[in-house]
């Protein structure tokens, strides 16, 4: 970004502390500033939400916790993605690679499962 596109930048948002901290020394890790780290992962996850909507127009995120629900419009089920034996699983296909499996893997709440064991 030149210094002319930055001076006509006035935009502001405000985050969390916590986050700030942890965003902040991403930046740092990368060598980047903290608005164009900030600028390009946002603009990664639009690109991603963008993707998703395009390969897989018939699942959606419901929830996520110890699973990771999804609703699949084509089949009319529901399909809870889990982590088992370090792998991912799908209750759905009962299987640990088809589209739902795949589509999980491009959300970044999937850093969010709980491992557990079944």
């Amino acid at each position: 970004m030149s210094m002319k596109d930055k001076q006509k930048r006035n935009p502001t948002v405000a985050i969390e502390e916590a986050t700030y901290q942890k965003v902040k020394n991403k930046a740092k890790e990368k060598g980047l500033t903290l608005v164009d780290y900030v600028n390009e992962t946002l603009l990664l996850n639009v690109e991603k939400d963008n993707f998703l909507k395009n390969y897989a127009p018939y699942i959606e995120k419901i929830s996520v916790g110890e699973t990771l629900v999804l609703r699949d419009h084509k089949t009319g089920k529901l399909a809870e993605v889990y982590l088992k034996n370090n792998k991912m699983f799908c209750s759905q296909d009962e299987a640990d690679d088809c589209i739902h499996i795949h589509f999980a893997l491009a959300l970044p709440e999937l850093a969010l499962l709980k491992k557990r064991t079944r």
